[in-house]
């Protein structure tokens, strides 16, 4: 890291009113509600895709699997690019490719063109996902970045609120390609919106080369706080991911709810998410992000096996699987934000690398999770309860495996 680019980025910064420093803020996370709706939004389709293509419920499923896999191998290649060539170019390039591959699949309704599709959608969304987190990095000081960070998931989980609905009558009125359609005219606004708004930020550059990028990836990924915190994040979004892969054909499907009234129901999911991330911001002012990872953990354990005994109860009782959908939505709301905050200010010297390595963990762990959800026949709620409570006993696991023993390493160090 040279003086003279330090110096640049310094000034860059400097250079930026508060005015449009929010002007910027307020764009990225503007549109981020589009990542979330990534998977939300075809979620109520996934019966009608199987019966319409003529395949399984497995291929459905495997729509929110590719998906997530492309956003995880792009936030990881363009994450470690953007360090390199900065964060402007891969976003807008980023905006263009999610338009085209959104269009296809509603044009030709080919299954093995929907898969490729759904694949570039999540590696190309990334791009923005990735990036915008890296902006943030770049014009924020360490505090304000941990705070702003409980708004990119607040914003994110608008996504998981309006997708489900507006996906719902979307299927119910016209039909599962016109989620696609929608997905393009997003896609088509957040790239305008990146063209005459935000600024190239970045200009403390790493060389592009084989060796810094495997150095600074292990840095980063061995680093046991980091890695735990990350590993946390990738658990507690798969319990959102268990209930978008199997809720659909365990509501509409087994229990005969309409697609609109799954949306309703992902709806108020949804709310409960973007609620607790207020919650998460307000806890943030008065403790620190590991004491937020600790009581949340414990809290929704004991909640996750009470769905258990709920769902032994009777088994076929909507209600009996929407309540602990709820607080597993609440938990990811509350520990995912104050993660992300935690994970992204211990490496603020590399944003890109660290984004894209933050993603590329906790979306595997994620990716599996769908992958895994495609196999399972949700025929009722205790199957899904059962997979909130083992997600959450991870979770305790890996608390007291990495992030415990990783703050008294980072605590020596400081």
């Amino acid at each position: 890291m040279s003086n003279d680019s330090t110096i640049t980025q310094q000034a860059f910064v400097s250079s930026l009113s508060e005015k449009r420093i929010k002007l910027i803020i307020i764009t990225l996370l503007s549109l981020y509600p589009l990542t979330g709706m990534g998977i939300d939004l075809i979620a109520p389709s996934l019966p009608a895709i199987s019966l319409d293509l003529h395949t399984s419920n497995t291929f459905s499923k495997n729509l929110v699997t590719l998906y997530l896999l492309g956003y995880t191998l792009g936030t990881f290649c363009i994450g470690f690019l953007s360090d390199a060539i900065g964060r402007r170019k891969p976003i807008l390039c980023s905006f263009f490719i999610f338009v085209i591959v959104s269009i296809l699949p509603a044009i030709f309704n080919i299954p093995i063109l929907l898969l490729s599709c759904r694949f570039l959608q999540g590696f190309a969304i990334a791009g923005f996902g990735v990036n915008g987190r890296a902006i943030l990095s770049d014009i924020l000081p360490k505090e304000k970045l941990i705070r702003t960070a409980t708004f990119i998931a607040t914003m994110w989980g608008i996504g998981p609120i309006i997708g489900p609905i507006i996906g719902g009558y979307l299927q119910f009125y016209f039909n599962w390609q016109m989620c696609f359609y929608f997905y393009a005219f997003m896609g088509l606004i957040g790239l305008l919106a990146v063209m005459f708004i935000v600024p190239e930020t970045h200009f403390n550059r790493q060389p592009l080369q084989f060796q810094q990028l495997k150095t600074n990836f292990i840095t980063i990924a061995t680093h046991r706080l980091f890695l735990g915190i990350v590993i946390l994040m990738g658990i507690v979004y798969s319990l959102l991911i268990a209930f978008s892969t199997l809720g659909p054909f365990l509501i509409q499907t087994s229990l005969g709810y309409s697609s609109i009234y799954f949306g309703k129901i992902a709806l108020l999911l949804g709310l409960a998410f973007l609620v607790s991330t207020f919650l998460c911001r307000q806890l943030l002012k008065h403790f620190y992000p590991e004491d937020i990872f600790f009581y949340a953990m414990i809290f929704f354990t004991l909640v996750a096996a009470s769905g258990v005994l709920l769902a032994h109860i009777n088994n076929t009782n909507i209600w009996f699987i929407v309540i602990p959908s709820l607080f597993m939505f609440m938990a990811c709301g509350i520990i995912y934000p104050a993660g992300m905050g935690k994970g992204l200010s211990l490496f603020r010297h590399l944003a890109g690398s660290a984004s894209a390595t933050m993603n590329l963990i906790n979306m595997s762990i994620t990716s599996l999770t769908a992958f895994v959800m495609s196999f399972i026949h949700a025929n009722n709620c205790l199957v899904v309860a059962y997979i909130y409570l083992g997600l959450m006993l991870l979770t305790c696991v890996n608390y007291y495996l990495l992030i415990k023993t990783g703050m008294k390493e980072y605590q020596i160090k400081q």
